[in-house]
């Protein structure tokens, strides 16, 4: 593809009377739903890239890789788990990203017949409070997490009383939902594991029928590398069977083999990766390296208060680490992004 193409923005006018911090109306014009870029894939052989944000200075990569790709849509996220341990702020995220949207644009070629959708998702909203401050931010999606980042299971029935008031909340801001069944581990202060019930999503989207689903069959948030038994991918193929026209969703998408994601992609059970932990493990050795830093262990990228002291240094001294970190991750991204569209 051509390098520079335009990313494409949503024609609907949102509606007045829909509440926005000051710069919340301008950055959520930018963005499609979630679903509005999901829905498309469903039942072809690719899938959508959600990108993690960690940093601010992991946007711009990120929405460069895109534009020099051959995917059709990028979701941008953050969740509330990252704003406490990362301190980024969900108002300055959106409005950085529909900046570099326009910067983008200004200086990108229009490739007839492509379209590139950008989308922004509120991931693992633990509170109703974060989830509506991140809508009036501008976000177009929010992904509600019933399990509390799995700390607990909860039963399908509660888990559809849980997640109607995050599905109403998204409607009334013109948003989609994503909800989550099972328990996907790896979080800080997770203790439970439980794989998704292909039942338990059928009872869910019966209730939510315009919803993408987060599923557990092996996946875990947090993980560097793959490990242990894969993805149970039987379990994969009886979920798809029980809801074939949803969106279906992998977390922890670092810690999934190539071969696994390959079989669900062609396969037609992968809609959606997130993949936030390669590009902050990329990021972090980029700048550990340029500080002469003996390389970080894998134990210390899972530390959030060591990856923020070293993440400091891309705002302290940027003409030093940004440009370098910011090269690591746009190759990374674009690999990731031709893997998921280039059908492996």
């Amino acid at each position: 593809m051509e390098r520079g193409s335009v990313i494409n923005l949503p024609k609907a006018c949102l509606p007045q009377d829909l509440r926005f911090t000051n710069v919340g109306r301008y950055a959520r014009e930018h963005f499609f739903t979630p679903m509005e870029i999901l829905k498309p894939v469903v039942g072809r052989p690719l899938a959508i890239m959600q990108a993690n944000i960690r940093h601010r200075s992991q946007i711009a990569p990120y929405l460069e890789a895109f534009v020099d790709s051959k995917a059709p849509g990028l979701i941008l996220a953050m969740s509330e788990g990252v704003q406490r341990d990362f301190g980024v702020c969900v108002e300055e995220a959106t409005y950085f990203s529909a900046r570099m949207i326009d910067e983008c644009n200004q200086t990108g070629k229009k490739i007839k017949g492509m379209e590139k959708k950008v989308a922004f998702l509120f991931d693992h909203a633990l509170t109703y409070d974060a989830a509506e401050r991140a809508l009036e931010a501008g976000v177009s999606g929010i992904m509600y997490d019933p399990s509390d980042g799995g700390r607990r299971a909860v039963t399908i029935e509660e888990n559809i009383l849980l997640s109607k008031r995050f599905v109403e909340l998204a409607e009334k801001h013109k948003a989609s939902t994503e909800l989550e069944v099972g328990v996907i581990p790896g979080m800080d202060g997770a203790v439970e594991m439980e794989f998704t019930d292909p039942s338990a999503v059928s009872a869910l989207v019966n209730a939510y029928p315009d919803v993408a689903v987060a599923v557990s069959v092996g996946n875990e948030h947090y993980r560097l590398s793959p490990r242990g038994r894969g993805l149970q991918l039987d379990l994969f193929k009886r979920i798809r069977k029980a809801v074939p026209e949803t969106p279906l969703v992998l977390h922890g998408g670092t810690g999934v083999s190539d071969d696994d994601l390959r079989s669900s992609i062609t396969g037609l059970l992968l809609d959606k990766l997130n993949v936030g932990t390669e590009f902050l493990k990329q990021t972090v050795l980029a700048v550990a390296q340029a500080r002469g830093m003996q390389e970080p262990t894998e134990k210390q990228l899972q530390d959030p208060a060591f990856c923020r002291d070293i993440l400091f240094y891309l705002d302290a001294c940027p003409e030093k680490y940004l440009g370098e970190a910011q090269r690591a991750v746009y190759r990374e991204a674009l690999a990731k992004l031709a893997f998921l569209t280039g059908a492996c």
